[in-house]
């Protein structure tokens, strides 16, 4: 108890209570679970028994005994625990019996208002236990009674971490679409920037990469959408989509100089050295990152489909950018300056040269790469040469057919 005397006629006594932290909030459905049963469903899942530990702690101290049977068991988890099931049960039916009535109360004593909140209070029970199709329609009726645009954006975004945690694509688009007409009544900024994140999630597991790392790189200064990604793995998304999939000034600009990924890219292991030694062109140390950015990018449910697809556009990119410097080069020089074998390099280039991927030839005999490779600023210096030409020419027409 502090005493603080005033200038008043009487002494303000001020009580300094002693602070406590804030307690995170919890966002459902919790988008790390769904992360942690990938892990446990693969064949190389690091620590099966500490994280088949800590889903089943999860399981049971949310009851989540919908998404236990239907999700987990007996796939992630092994056979089901009947002990286990029966007890769980028992908690939902208990919790859902005093939803019920409480639906019931506001309705018959008091207002909309409260008949809502009690509406997403159960559709909020579905959400936590990990029941999809009854999560769903809760939310849908509990929508229907919602005025303020803001709370039915917060719906329908609920709606979508819904369909990410169950891997339901479809769902998400239809909700996806469904925000974007809610927002032409309204909306604040905030929410408006958590659907860009939302949509580039879609976008990037329907490998439309480059429109997701545009929203990304867009969002990042003003990132807010910790309930359905951490903030160090929406970096390793916008890195990986990046490099794929946009140009060496963007990566400058907004990846390799931007304050906020340098402050978070640490966290993600070999992401920066990765990132750097491919923007400094220092290709074998790229090629040693890469193989554990690939473990990374497997290990991650929404990148592991593309896995296939990462591998080989970043090994093109990566020879794409080397070519740009050379007429031609040494065989040899290249494979050396990957860090692999001469073979190695021949087979690459060949399968891309073959595909149209790359404009360039190798003398077998030589063993030399002639490149092909196509300046930009070049291309569009030539064709304004030709624009120029077929301007001229018309003109020369039209004062043609003027004299006669």
């Amino acid at each position: 108890l502090k005493i603080y005397s005033s200038f008043g006629p009487r002494p303000t006594i001020v009580i300094a209570m002693p602070f406590e932290e804030d307690k995170p909030l919890v966002y459902f459905p919790i988008q790390a679970l769904a992360q942690k049963r990938h892990l446990l469903l693969g064949e190389t899942c690091p620590d099966r028994e500490k994280v088949q530990a800590e889903v089943l702690a999860e399981v049971k101290e949310k009851a989540m005994l919908p998404y236990y049977e239907k999700y987990l068991c007996p796939g992630a988890l092994g056979p089901p625990d009947a002990a286990l099931k029966a007890e769980l049960q028992k908690q939902n039916d208990e919790e859902l019996v005093k939803l019920e009535d409480k639906i019931k109360d506001a309705k018959e004593n008091l207002g909309d208002i409260e008949v809502r909140d009690g509406l997403i209070a159960k559709a909020e029970f579905f959400n936590r236990i990990g029941d999809k199709e009854q999560a769903c329609e809760a939310y849908d009726v509990a929508f229907a009674k919602t005025v303020g645009v803001g709370g039915r954006l917060d719906n329908i975004l609920t709606k979508i971490r819904i369909a990410f945690f169950f891997d339901d694509m479809e769902m998400a688009k239809k909700e996806i679409d469904r925000a974007e007409e809610e927002l032409k009544r309204g909306g604040d900024w905030e929410r408006r920037n958590k659907l860009k994140v939302y949509k580039g999630i879609y976008f990037m597991g329907a490998r439309n990469w480059k429109e997701a790392a545009t929203l990304f790189l867009n969002v990042m200064p003003t990132f807010t959408a910790v309930e359905l990604v951490e903030f160090k793995d929406f970096v390793f998304y916008t890195v990986i989509l990046t490099m794929v999939s946009l140009d060496r000034p963007t990566l400058r600009e907004q990846l390799v100089f931007s304050p906020e990924v340098l402050g978070s890219i640490k966290e993600t292991p070999h992401l920066e050295d990765f990132l750097n030694s491919y923007f400094y062109c220092q290709y074998k140390t790229f090629n040693e990152n890469f193989v554990r950015i690939i473990d990374l990018v497997r290990a991650d449910r929404f990148l592991y489909r593309h896995a296939r697809y990462f591998m080989r556009t970043m090994r093109l990119n990566a020879y794409k950018q080397f070519l740009a410097s050379y007429r031609s080069v040494k065989l040899e020089a290249m494979a050396s300056e990957f860090g692999v074998s001469k073979a190695f390099i021949d087979a690459e280039l060949s399968s891309f040269i073959s595909s149209g991927k790359l404009t360039c030839k190798i003398d077998k005999v030589g063993e030399i790469i002639e490149s092909n490779e196509a300046d930009q600023r070049s291309q569009v210096y030539v064709n304004i040469i030709k624009q120029g030409d077929l301007l001229l020419n018309r003109m020369q027409k039209l004062s043609g057919a003027i004299d006669m």
